[in-house]
């Protein structure tokens, strides 16, 4: 096991977003929108009134993605209470996008502008719940999904309207293979922006979530303070560190700053422009 602890950090901080920006599904786009934004973005603008399709995302949330946090920024051109739902649909709703059937049916869940919220685990729509907070032209929705028991926390303009963090969901879904955030205007002008990173969200991430695009990233370490490694073969190459303790491990270490170096039986190579420090046991 490598283990790292950084403190002070470096010349150059680490990047706000690890991960990439979700695009909505440019192969599963009604006629009636139009994409903008990178494809973030989907308006209804030849739809007309009460139109019944939606736009989901290119990539899915799978069962072991682990909690998921995500915003859209409902179109500044819309209704003040916009008439279309605002969720997430089951793999199986997904192929539904250009039938004309709400996406809120076959597990799926679909927040509404009045206030509602809609979902069947069957082919038939049900209301749920009702006197959830109403939302239109520039308001923020905030969605919390745990895929793993298909359930939805829901939030507008930074008030949750359950607790993500210890509070029970707002709707718990049917189970699926994956799904897929979405966005809907049944009016025309209504429609969303999609945000899956922290550098577009309005409000935090919750704690024990992460955000909709984020991506495991490969270790990238720019300063160092201690660090103990037991049992490895593979090079180490830093800028510079505080301490390196290594039993029985690494082959090579190039470093161009050590004050402090102690290897047990290991290295074969040391290469340093400056060491305050390096004792070796057992050499080989």
């Amino acid at each position: 096991m490598r283990g790292a602890i950084l403190a002070q950090g470096g010349d150059v901080a680490p990047p706000v977003d690890i991960g990439s920006a979700w695009q909505l599904d440019t192969t599963r786009r009604p006629a009636g929108y139009t994409l903008s934004d990178g494809n973030q973005t989907a308006v209804n603008t030849s739809g007309g009134s009460d139109y019944r399709r939606w736009v989901p995302t290119a990539k899915a949330i799978l069962p072991t993605d682990g909690r998921r946090y995500w915003e859209v920024l409902c179109a500044p051109g819309g209704t003040s209470s916009f008439d279309g739902y605002m969720g997430m649909v089951s793999d199986a709703q997904r192929e539904e996008f250009n039938v004309g059937n709400n996406p809120i049916t076959l597990g799926s869940i679909g927040y509404r502008g009045n206030g509602t919220l809609w979902s069947s685990n069957t082919g038939s729509a049900s209301q749920r719940l009702s006197g959830l907070p109403t939302f239109g032209a520039t308001d923020v929705l905030m969605f919390v999904l745990d895929p793993g028991t298909a359930s939805l926390w829901i939030g507008v303009n930074g008030v949750w309207r359950d607790d993500p963090v210890s509070g029970a969901p707002t709707w718990t879904a049917a189970p699926s293979a994956a799904f897929y955030p979405h966005i809907q205007g049944r009016d025309p002008g209504d429609g969303g922006t999609l945000r899956s990173l922290p550098s577009q969200f309005s409000y935090p991430v919750p704690p024990g979530a992460q955000a909709l695009g984020f991506e495991d990233p490969d270790l990238r370490i720019y300063q160092v303070q201690a660090f103990i490694e037991i049992g490895w073969d593979r090079d180490l190459s830093l800028a510079e560190f505080e301490a390196w303790l290594d039993l029985g491990g690494g082959t090579r270490l190039t470093s161009g700053n050590v004050s402090l170096f102690l290897d047990h039986g290991g290295g074969t190579a040391f290469s340093a422009a400056h060491a305050s420090l390096y004792i070796e046991v057992e050499l080989p």
